[in-house]
């Protein structure tokens, strides 16, 4: 299941790295379940190979803002930065569905950074996308009114949910935008005004297709 999920580090002939694989440790978590918390260390590597884990910070005040997401193929930058630098993970990551993954210990890691071009390479290439991805995504939260950031994190998620009704509280949006419930819950009582979207308890239903900046598929 690994080489389907990252065929790039399918290597038949390279028998120290198929040993490795061999010692790593498949992990099956539910949902919501905390990985690694900020400040800790980060004690093995993971091949996410199904569902999505959320990498965030939190401020003093207790607010929550979402770095990024973790989907199968993907390597998390945070891991990368603890284990290759010997640092305490900088964020808290913790599981958003139910995910399967195969786990490297520290050790095997950095053997797998030795003996396998391939994974160096997908870890190197990792590294400058992740890098590139978060420099967008400061760009947007410094240039973007937050009334657009919200619009278009509700798109994507009608996109990805093939819906036209999302269960998702104002709290949840606020997460992942790193602002105040109360913000967005002004922010979404315009959008209702405006027909894009309806409101009930724990759901946004989207409103008229005329009068929204995205469109949901397969709803």
């Amino acid at each position: 299941m690994l080489f389907d999920v990252y065929p790039e580090l399918n290597q038949p002939d390279n028998l120290p790295w198929l040993e490795l694989l061999e010692r790593a440790t498949f992990i099956d978590l539910p949902a919501q379940n905390t990985l690694v918390r900020q400040g800790t260390s980060c004690n093995n590597f993971l091949f996410l190979l199904d569902g999505a884990v959320r990498v965030y910070q939190m401020a003093e005040d207790g607010r929550e803002m979402t770095l990024y997401r973790i989907n199968p193929g993907d390597i998390c930058l945070m891991s990368l930065s603890s284990l290759l630098n010997d640092k305490p993970f900088k964020a808290n990551a913790r599981t958003d569905t139910p995910i399967k993954a195969l786990v490297l210990s520290v050790r095997d890691f950095h053997l797998a950074m030795k003996v396998s071009d391939s994974f160096r390479n997908q870890v190197l290439r990792s590294l400058v996308n992740s890098v590139c991805e978060i420099m967008h995504s400061f760009y947007d939260t410094a240039f973007e009114p937050l009334e657009l950031r919200l619009a278009c994190l509700l798109g994507h998620m009608f996109e990805r949910s093939h819906s036209d009704t999302l269960d998702v509280t104002h709290q949840q949006l606020a997460m992942e935008l790193g602002t105040s419930r109360e913000v967005i819950s002004r922010i979404l009582k315009r959008l209702e005004k405006q027909q894009c979207i309806t409101l009930s308890r724990a759901q946004i239903k989207v409103g008229p297709a005329q009068n929204l900046p995205w469109q949901p598929q397969g709803g």
